[in-house]
C-alpha cells in the first residue's frame, strides 16, 4: 500500500472526519466505527502507566493491514525491543498548536517512547525503527521543523 500524499489523498483513504463532528464538538459514533484494533506482536508498557501494557492499538480500518505489516517488519528487523512504551493511536483531537484535526483523529498515527521524544525537543528514536517505518512509507515526526520524535503517521502533506 502506498502512503497517501496531500489532504485529498489522505481523506480519500481515511475518510473526512470533519463531516462527523457534531455541534458540541464531539465526534459521531459513525466515525468511531471506522476504528479497529491491531494486535501488537509483543505487549508494550503504556507511556502514562508503565504498570499496564498495551496489547493492541486503535487505527483506521483503512490501514489496519499496513499497521500489522509495519509491526511485523519491526519485529523481523529486531526493532521491537527498541520501543519502550506505547503512547497512543486513534484519538479524536486537533493537532497540537493548530486548528486542524490531527492525523491521530483520522486513525492514521501512532506514538511510541514519548518520555524521551517530547514535542519540540531533539528526537531520540532509534534510527533502525525510523528506517524500517520509512521504507514502508511512514512519515516520522522527528524530521519536522518542530520535531515530534514519538510520532509516526501513514500519510504526508496533511
Amino acid at each position: 500500500m502506498r502512503a497517501p500524499r496531500g489532504r485529498d489523498e489522505i481523506y480519500a483513504l481515511y475518510g473526512d472526519p470533519r463531516k462527523y463532528v457534531r455541534e458540541d464538538g464531539t465526534v459521531s459514533p459513525i466515525w468511531e466505527a471506522r476504528m479497529v484494533s491491531v494486535k501488537l506482536p509483543i505487549p508494550l508498557p503504556l507511556g502514562w502507566n508503565r504498570n499496564q501494557f498495551a496489547t493492541r492499538v486503535r487505527v483506521n480500518q483503512a490501514i489496519a493491514e499496513e499497521v500489522d505489516a509495519l509491526f511485523l517488519d519491526w519485529e523481523h528487523e529486531g526493532c521491537w525491543p527498541l520501543l519502550e512504551t506505547y503512547d497512543g493511536g486513534y484519538t479524536f483531537r486537533m493537532a497540537r498548536g493548530s486548528s486542524r484535526l490531527s492525523m491521530h483523529a483520522l486513525g492514521g498515527a501512532l506514538d511510541f517512547d514519548a518520555w524521551r521524544n517530547k514535542l519540540g525537543t531533539r528526537p531520540k528514536m532509534n534510527p533502525r525503527v525510523v528506517r524500517v517505518a520509512a521504507a514502508r512509507g511512514w512519515t516520522w515526526g522527528g524530521k519536522w521543523r518542530r520535531p515530534d520524535g514519538m510520532h509516526f503517521q501513514f500519510g504526508r502533506g496533511y
